[in-house]
């Protein structure tokens, strides 16, 4: 059945999928554990995932340290709100914004992320601000602003990157995390309390702690998040 934010299987689909994901539980695995078996170089591919401001700000910004260390190694970003199944290696490494809930992964916390609405000082309409669209209405961020009577919503997208370059041009306030707001000199924070504090986990699955490069590059990023993170605050 299609729905507005995917596909969602039929109740007769549904013990069919459960099957199929029972035969193909043993062979995901068998890859993962032969993989973390191919020897001790760190080479190959990885691949991160991540939401947008996380690639921008904190991945790609590190990956030329990256590079110089292991030049063997290669890096894919997959950039997506929605997670993606490390079980299935969709992806070798997320960045993720809550601890999962189940599945046989490892994370590891990052730490908090504060939020701070952020406007250039010449911008015209003060209660003006830039906000995700309807298709990231469970976001915090979103629920907060949805919240404020004082703040009128003028530009949506489901990227953050054209509300980033709305608010830089005067058009409206944006709310950022401080590791991103505090980047821009011609944007100011608004003063007080962060309104909304988020937490950022790094998680892979549990077979892959042993595949060396998934290992190296898990361990170099998180050092270097937490780091970009202690000094924000």
């Amino acid at each position: 059945e299609r729905r507005a934010r995917g596909y969602r299987p039929t109740a007769q689909a549904i013990p069919v999928l459960q099957a199929a994901e029972q035969v193909e539980a043993p062979l995901l695995r068998l890859g993962r554990l032969a993989d973390a078996g191919r020897g001790q170089r760190i080479e190959g591919n990885v691949r991160i995932t991540c939401t947008e401001g996380i690639a921008s700000h904190c991945i790609a910004p590190q990956l030329v340290l990256l590079r110089q260390r292991w030049p063997g190694l290669r890096i894919e970003i997959v950039v997506e709100h929605r997670s993606l199944s490390l079980a299935r290696r969709e992806a070798d490494i997320a960045i993720r914004w809550a601890r999962p809930q189940s599945g046989e992964l490892f994370a590891s916390r990052l730490g908090d992320v504060p939020y701070r609405l952020y406007r250039n000082p010449y911008a015209a309409e003060p209660t003006a601000v830039a906000a995700f669209d309807e298709s990231l209405a469970d976001l915090p961020e979103t629920q907060w602003l949805a919240k404020q009577k004082t703040l009128q919503p003028v530009i949506r997208s489901n990227s953050m990157l054209p509300l980033l370059a709305a608010a830089r041009a005067g058009a409206c306030a944006v709310l950022l995390p401080e590791f991103i707001g505090q980047q821009f000199t011609d944007l100011a924070a608004e003063p007080g309390r962060p309104p909304v504090s988020r937490e950022l986990w790094l998680v892979l699955h549990r077979d892959l702690r042993r595949t060396p490069r998934v290992r190296t590059v898990a361990d170099f990023l998180g050092a270097a998040i937490r780091a970009l993170l202690r000094q924000s605050s």
